[in-house]
């Protein structure tokens, strides 16, 4: 991610927009790449104004369009991280986006990016060409591992073996480093210690917010289903492919499955199994509630799906009632 950016910044690009709910986060790898690169960072709020970050100086440029015309000022190599910028373009001002554009111009001529920073993808049609949209991942295990760190120190814990701290980090993946931080708390306040049941408990709220995944909890076995002989060997087969072992060796990774069957079936009870045969979590995700009524809210809403369980992986997806899906894009 941080090399992707950087790459964007050298080539020159006026202009990123970075998708990400961790604005903290986000304003620490800019920082931080301002530094590697030799270049100015300032941000920019509708309550701070501009704040140049080296010079520990502020310009009161509160509008959004105030602030753009006072980016035009700013010496040449400079980041610039508008935060929530993303609100003024979703009924957008005619005059503020012709300004926007222009200053979009003038900072590849002058090797100034403007980083516009929110968690969902607004962008009127007039700028889609202008900005370069960036997914900022979710942290991976060793960032989890850093915060994992931050939160044992304090606390003073001292028996979180190798395995047990893999196991914690396992079940935190897929949260943001805020909600990992709090999730790591609770459970040293719960429990006296950092445990990821109680960790990835959490982890199940946080992933239901958005209202289209849930972390289900599987209890049920293959020895639960009757019948189903053939798919219940090919389980069996291969569960250990998603291993380390397994991916050393260079075995491909199982396909996806297609159940179709009337209700009662099995077809619920089925995925609930396979992820208990695979040792995983499984996420369910309710096809129908991704085609939202919005314009594109739809895509935006597959992307955050698709991000989240990346960031679970290896987990099992559970796409319950897919026909839904199919049958809302008729309708469009």
């Amino acid at each position: 991610m941080k090399s992707n950016i950087i790459n964007y910044i050298r080539a020159g690009c006026p202009g990123l927009y970075l998708v990400s709910h961790e604005e903290q986060r986000v304003a620490l790898e800019m920082n931080r790449i301002a530094q590697e690169l030799k270049y100015n960072f300032v941000f920019w709020s509708v309550v701070d104004g501009l704040v140049d970050t080296q010079k520990a100086t502020n310009n009161s440029a509160n509008d959004p369009l105030e602030a753009l015309i006072a980016i035009k000022d700013l010496k040449e190599k400079t980041l610039i991280l508008l935060r929530d910028f993303h609100l003024f373009l979703q009924d957008p001002n005619p005059i503020l986006i012709r300004q926007l554009k222009d200053v979009l111009q003038m900072a590849k001529t002058k090797s100034k990016t403007l980083i516009i920073l929110g968690c969902r993808r607004v962008l009127p049609p007039e700028l889609e060409r202008e900005l370069t949209v960036i997914e900022f991942a979710l942290p991976g295990k060793e960032e989890l591992g850093a915060v994992l760190g931050g939160i044992i120190e304090p606390a003073n814990i001292k028996n979180m073996e190798n395995g047990q701290r893999e196991k914690v980090i396992d079940a935190a993946s897929g949260l943001t480093t805020i909600e990992a931080e709090n999730a790591f708390a609770l459970s040293v306040v719960q429990s006296k210690t950092i445990d990821p049941v109680i960790v990835a408990k959490e982890k199940a709220q946080a992933v239901k917010k958005n209202g289209l995944l849930e972390l289900i909890e599987t209890k049920e076995t293959l020895d639960s289903i009757g019948g189903l002989d053939v798919l219940k060997e090919w389980l069996l087969k291969r569960r250990h492919a998603f291993s380390q072992r397994a991916i050393e060796y260079g075995l491909p990774t199982p396909k996806g499955l297609l159940i179709l069957g009337i209700a009662g079936t099995g077809k619920s009870l089925t995925a609930k199994a396979t992820a208990k045969v695979f040792g995983v979590p499984l996420l369910k995700l309710d096809a129908g509630r991704i085609f939202a009524g919005l314009v594109a809210q739809s895509e935006s809403n597959l992307r955050a799906v698709i991000q989240t369980a990346e960031a679970i992986a290896p987990c099992c997806l559970w796409i319950d009632e897919v026909e839904k899906g199919f049958s809302a894009m008729r309708l469009r």
